[in-house]
C-alpha cells in the first residue's frame, strides 16, 4: 500500500512540474524577449515566507524606447547563490508587472521535465 502511493505522489509531483512548465513556456512564447544587464544584488525577504531568511534578488538594467534606462528588479532568486555575474546580459520577458527570466525553466531539474503534454513528439 505504501509504495502505490508513493508512486502516485511522484506522478502528482511530475503532473504538476510538467504544468507549471507548460505555462511558463505558453507566456514567453507570447512576449518579447529582452536583453538586460545584471547590475546588482539585494537581499529581500522572499515570497510566501514566514520566516526572517532574505533572498539575493538580481536587479537588471533594461534600455528603454522612451527612456535612457530602467533598474528593476529580476524575479529570479536562489537561496545562498547569484545565477548571475554583475555585468552579464541576461534575456527577459515581461509578464504584467513582474520581469521574469527568460530561460528559468532550462536548468537544473526543470530541462528534464516536458514542455507540452504530447511527450512522444
Amino acid at each position: 500500500m505504501a509504495f502505490w502511493s508513493i508512486i502516485v505522489i511522484i506522478i502528482g509531483i511530475f503532473t504538476y512540474l510538467t504544468y507549471t512548465k507548460i505555462e511558463f513556456v505558453n507566456l514567453r512564447n507570447r512576449s518579447k524577449k529582452i536583453v538586460a544587464k545584471v547590475v546588482e544584488y539585494r537581499k529581500e525577504k522572499g515570497p510566501i515566507r514566514n520566516d526572517y531568511t532574505y533572498l539575493e534578488y538580481p536587479y537588471v538594467k533594461i534600455d528603454l524606447e522612451d527612456a535612457d534606462y530602467t533598474i528593476r528588479r529580476l524575479k529570479y532568486a536562489k537561496s545562498g547563490k547569484k545565477p548571475f555575474k554583475i555585468g552579464q546580459e541576461v534575456d527577459v520577458f515581461w509578464y504584467g508587472s513582474n520581469l521574469l527570466y527568460w530561460h528559468a525553466y532550462d536548468n537544473g531539474i526543470h530541462k528534464y521535465i516536458p514542455s507540452k503534454w504530447n511527450f512522444l513528439s
